[in-house]
Order: C-alpha cells, then sequence, then structure tokens
C-alpha cells in the first residue's frame, strides 16, 4: 500500500504533544530553472547537508551522549524538505521546515536558536537566509504538522524528509 498525506500526518501527529519549537531553514540551492536532473542532484545535497546539520545539533545539545545512546539522548525532529521543484522565480530556495522537541530544559528558546544557526550554517554551511525558530505553541503543533506536510496533499508524498527525522522513542516514551 502507497502512503498518503493523511499516512504520513496521522504518524507524525502521533508526536505532536513533544513539540516544543518550530524552525524553518533555507539552503543555498535555488531552483530558478533547473532541470530534473539539477533538481534531484540539489536535493540530494541539500538531505546529505541537513543529515551533517541534525548529527551537529544532536551533539551540541547532548555532547557524546548524543552518540552513545540517541534513542534518549538527542532531539526530536521532523523534517520536510520544500521547494524541490523548478521555479520561475530567481530567490526561490529548497527549505526545510522542522518540529522540534526533546530539547535539553535549561536551553531557552534564544539559546536554541543561536545553537541551530551556529549549526545549521557554520557547521553544515548552509544559508543564514530567512532562518526562523520560535517556541511552539502546543494547541498549535498539529496546525504546524499540516502545514509543513501541504506538499504532500498535492501529491508530493516526499515532502516529509524520512531520513532527516530523527526520534528518540526511548526519551519521549519517558515523559
Amino acid at each position: 500500500m502507497k502512503p498518503t498525506a493523511e499516512h504520513v500526518r496521522n504518524f507524525l501527529n502521533e508526536h505532536s504533544q513533544h513539540i516544543t519549537h518550530w524552525a524553518v531553514a533555507h539552503t543555498p540551492f535555488h531552483t530558478y530553472k533547473a532541470t530534473p536532473q539539477q533538481l534531484e542532484r540539489m536535493k540530494h545535497e541539500a538531505q546529505n547537508q541537513c543529515r551533517f546539520f541534525r548529527r551537529s545539533f544532536s551533539q551540541f545539545l547532548y555532547q557524546a551522549k548524543a552518540l552513545r545512546k540517541p534513542e534518549i539522548y538527542s532531539p526530536l525532529l521532523i523534517t520536510t524538505i520544500e521547494g524541490v521543484k523548478a521555479s520561475p522565480f530567481t530567490q526561490d530556495t529548497i527549505h526545510f521546515n522542522f518540529a522540534i522537541g526533546n530539547v535539553p530544559r535549561c536551553i531557552s528558546t534564544d539559546e536554541l536558536r543561536q545553537v541551530f544557526e551556529h549549526c545549521w550554517v557554520d557547521k553544515a554551511k548552509l544559508s543564514g537566509k530567512n532562518l526562523w525558530l520560535q517556541a511552539a505553541d502546543c494547541s498549535r503543533n498539529t496546525h504546524w504538522l499540516n502545514y509543513i506536510t501541504k506538499e504532500a496533499e498535492i501529491g508530493n508524498i516526499d515532502t516529509w524528509d524520512f531520513q532527516n527525522t530523527q526520534i528518540p522513542h526511548v526519551a519521549l516514551a519517558a515523559d
């Protein structure tokens, strides 16, 4: 059975109570008049750099414990990728949306934003333009998950970036 937008959203909504922050981060990959081959190459490179970001972000928050016990010591990152289509606009880029949780309680939203930016821009070498992170409104987490999977509604089920989503099941079960 092929997954649908509803299947993806139902799965992601199971974790909505653990989401504490929302983020959007752009890449330097402009899709203006890109060919399908160029788009696939840009998507692959963006996902590889996002994977490096994810590892850096986890280690920055939890140090070496993130490598030794990732099921406990890593942030919840529900990740979607958007903009992987040829665009008639020069400013359009491939970008990622994040629903974030399981962040150490001692870190404020401003500190988390600085860590996020450091790992995204300085470590993963992605774009610092249009970087946005804010504390989540728990009553609107389902709305945020629906928003970040909006491309699934038009048939792009690959908008959910499965390889860059991490769910620390043990840590979330303990909550």
